[in-house]
C-alpha cells in the first residue's frame, strides 16, 4: 500500500515508522528542508519498547512528488491543514483515502473542500510521541487509533483503501479500532488534550509531573468537566468519567511524555490553542455554557504565545 504521511513531527514520524515496519510503502512529507535531508541521510529512528530502530521512508516536499497515493494520512498541526491540502492535492486520486488524526475540531470542513466525502475518514489517536532530535522520535506506553469513514454507511466502511490502511496499522502492532461513534471519541480526545496539553505547556512539566501536583490534578479535572459540559450542550454524549480515567491513566502510563503543545512551545512553534480550548470555548459561547477555568487557561496560553512571538 502506498501511503503519504503529511507532517514529519512526532506523530507523523511515529506512524511512518510503524507503517514501514509493517511493509507499507511510505513517503513522509514535510516543508522543513533540513529535516527532510536528515531523514534521507540518517533515516528515521524510532525508540520504543523494542529498542531503537532506524527506518528509511522516502522523504520529500509535496511539490517534489508525482503520482497519486492509496492513502493520505494527515498529521500536520490543525492550523496547517489548508496549506497541506493545497500542496498535496495532486497526490489525491478518485480512490485515494484521506484520513485525519489531527488534534481538535477544525480540520474536517477544510478537508471536505478538497476530498469527496466517501474518500474521507476521521479519527483520533492516543499514542504518545516525543521528538528527541531531528529524525528521532520516542513512543513509550500503550495507545490506540480510532477511526471511521466520514460517511457511516456500510458501503463506505468497506472502501478498499480504508480497509487496507486499517490492516496496515494492525500489522504494525497498533491497536486500531473502527469506531461507529468516532465523533464522540474525537470530542473526548479534545477534552483530554485540552486538560493535559494546556497544563503541561503552561507549567513546562511532563504529564506525570502535572499529575503529581495536587493543584495540577484539580485543574485537569476541572477542565475535563467543563469540556464535557460543553460537548453535551453541543449534542455530543461524551463520557466524563471515562475521560477522567484516561487522564488518571496518562499520569502514570505516560508520565514522562511531553504533550505536543509543550513540545511546540519548546521548539518555538505556534501552539494548537484554537483547535483545543479555543474550539471548545467557541461552542460554549454558542450554547451559553460557562467555562471559567478553561477561559482563564486559554487566555494564559494566548498570552504566552504573544510573549514568545508565536501568535
Amino acid at each position: 500500500m502506498k501511503i503519504a504521511v503529511i507532517g514529519a513531527g512526532a506523530m507523523g514520524s511515529l506512524f511512518a515508522a510503524r507503517l514501514l515496519d509493517a511493509g507499507a510503502e511510505v513517503t513522509l512529507v514535510d516543508v522543513d528542508s533540513r529535516l527532510l535531508e536528515t531523514l534521507r541521510t540518517q533515516g528515521l529512528c524510532l525508540e520504543d519498547e523494542q529498542g531503537a530502530r532506524v527506518f528509511w521512508p522516502e522523504a520529500a516536499r509535496a511539490e517534489d512528488l508525482r503520482g497519486v497515493v492509496d492513502a493520505l494520512l494527515i498529521l500536520t498541526k490543525s492550523y496547517h491543514t489548508r496549506q497541506a491540502m493545497q500542496a498535496c492535492r495532486h497526490l489525491i486520486g478518485p480512490q485515494t483515502l484521506v484520513l485525519t488524526l489531527q488534534n481538535g475540531l477544525d480540520s474536517v470542513p477544510v478537508l471536505r473542500e478538497y476530498v469527496a466525502d466517501h474518500c474521507l475518514a476521521i479519527g483520533m489517536t492516543l499514542y504518545p510521541a516525543d521528538v528527541l532530535a531531528p529524525g528521532v522520535v520516542r513512543s513509550c506506553g500503550g495507545g490506540e487509533v480510532r477511526l471511521r469513514g466520514l460517511l457511516a454507511a456500510p458501503e463506505h466502511a468497506n472502501f478498499a483503501p480504508l480497509r487496507g490502511l486499517v490492516d496496515a496499522l494492525r500489522r504494525a502492532g497498533m491497536r486500531c479500532i473502527e469506531d461507529p461513534h468516532i465523533e464522540v471519541s474525537i470530542w473526548e480526545k479534545v477534552a483530554f488534550n485540552t486538560a493535559l496539553n494546556s497544563l503541561c505547556a503552561l507549567s513546562g512539566k511532563s504529564v506525570g509531573e502535572v499529575g503529581r501536583c495536587a493543584r495540577g490534578r484539580e485543574l485537569a479535572f476541572a477542565l475535563v468537566t467543563e469540556a464535557a459540559t460543553i460537548a453535551v450542550a453541543s449534542g455530543v454524549a461524551v463520557d466524563r468519567e471515562g475521560i477522567v480515567q484516561a487522564v488518571e491513566q496518562a499520569f502514570v502510563v505516560h508520565a514522562g511524555h511531553k504533550p505536543s503543545m509543550l513540545q511546540d512551545l519548546e521548539h518555538g512553534r505556534r501552539m494548537e490553542v484554537d483547535a483545543l480550548s479555543g474550539a471548545l470555548l467557541f461552542h460554549a459561547r454558542q450554547y451559553g455554557v460557562r467555562a471559567p477555568v478553561m477561559a482563564a487557561i486559554d487566555r494564559l496560553l494566548r498570552r504566552v504565545q504573544r510573549r514568545e512571538g508565536l501568535a
